[in-house]
């Protein structure tokens, strides 16, 4: 039987190098496959929109002084972490007495309300990898009331303001703060007020109003609660 012939050192040169080409090439060809993978899942995750969630049953976890003394600026931490929008748009507290806080379990309630900016957050369905032919901003309220604090349906469906969307940032003053302005321009103690934290036309600020039609018992503070600000600059803006 005749002996197979040795490969010569050339030869197996060469075998060498298309052997590693073809490696190269598999690997090249995998990389490429990978790639195109990620980017149709990142193509995919862009077009498909977040889902609202339905909102949790309220819970009184973490509310400190519930039900009968609700400090709203503290409410606000737990209050964020329930909402899927991000940005404050406004904070409506309802029976607040001259300590600053709220007996929710009366007739006092505390409302936050949130937005995101054009496109984020919850939007419509829509058909899968379909762009969006209009985008939303949205809105969600969460509210301190007699069974705890929990997160309203989200609203999917709110347009966008005709200008640039700015959120309000955390309050620098309290209600408490608020209430003592008020005491010290004469209102009386033994009443409660509705306090709203909302963006006028100079920026953050807080509305005191108390019940009846005396001038003195509505106002409206800048956000440091420091200068009262006159009709026009607390008009509030979108």
């Amino acid at each position: 039987m005749p002996s197979l012939a040795k490969p010569s050192a050339a030869e197996e040169d060469v075998a060498g190098h298309r052997h590693r080409d073809r490696v190269a090439g598999i690997l090249i060809l995998a990389v490429a496959f990978s790639a195109a993978l990620s980017v149709s899942w990142w193509a995919k995750v862009e077009t498909t929109p977040e889902v609202s969630r339905h909102p949790e049953p309220p819970t009184t976890a973490g509310l400190e002084g519930f039900p009968g003394h609700i400090d709203p600026a503290a409410g606000l931490a737990s209050a964020r972490r329930l909402s899927q929008r991000r940005h404050l748009r406004s904070i409506v507290a309802d029976g607040v007495r001259s300590d600053g806080t709220v007996d929710v379990g009366s007739r006092g309630r505390v409302r936050y309300l949130f937005q995101s900016a054009p496109g984020d957050g919850p939007q419509p369905p829509r058909p899968p990898d379909a762009l969006p032919k209009r985008l939303f901003c949205g809105k969600q309220a969460v509210e301190i009331g007699p069974r705890g604090i929990g997160a309203a349906t989200d609203q999917m469906l709110v347009s966008c303001p005709s200008e640039q969307l700015e959120e309000l940032p955390d309050p620098e003053c309290t209600p408490k703060a608020v209430w003592q302005k008020a005491m010290a321009r004469g209102i009386p103690a033994n009443d409660t007020a509705r306090i709203e934290y909302y963006r006028s036309r100079v920026g953050p600020a807080w509305r005191f109003v108390l019940g009846g039609q005396h001038p003195e018992h509505r106002f409206v503070l800048s956000d440091d609660c420091e200068r009262l600000l006159t009709n026009e600059e607390a008009i509030a803006v979108p």
